[in-house]
């Protein structure tokens, strides 16, 4: 008999040069109000620190699954928190309700937001 793991959490990278913070975000499985409490405040940290530079965001979500209730409440926190925090916000997905939720989201805040299926296109719109 096996037993089946439920792998969730968020990864975190940030990158920085001299003119440009980029964060990547990848979700996975199901996320817990947990996995806020540790993805939060290093994002807060990261934005905190930073002046005068570019600020863009790169979240995959091609393994996400959903959040439990206090998480999805975390989620909507965050995204009015930093709705004007990113210039270029790029959301990689699969589902129609990701590019949808994108789509009205770009309306709310100050940066450009763009869904995308395929990573390398994400980072290239995000780069360049």
């Amino acid at each position: 008999m096996s037993k089946v793991i439920k792998e969730h959490g968020i990864g975190i990278s940030v990158k920085r040069n001299k003119k440009r913070l980029f964060i990547e975000i990848s979700m996975m499985g199901k996320l817990t109000h947990e996995d806020y409490k540790l993805f939060v405040p290093i994002i807060d940290k990261a934005l905190k620190e930073i002046k005068g530079m570019e600020v863009d965001l790169l979240v995959d979500m091609r393994q996400f699954t959903g959040w439990e209730l206090l998480a999805g409440w975390d989620d909507m926190k965050f995204g009015i928190k930093h709705r004007n925090s990113f210039d270029k916000m790029a959301i990689i997905g699969s589902k129609k309700w990701e590019e949808l939720s994108v789509n009205m989201m770009k309306h709310l805040m100050k940066g450009k937001a763009k869904f995308f299926k395929n990573r390398e296109k994400a980072l290239q719109w995000l780069l360049y």
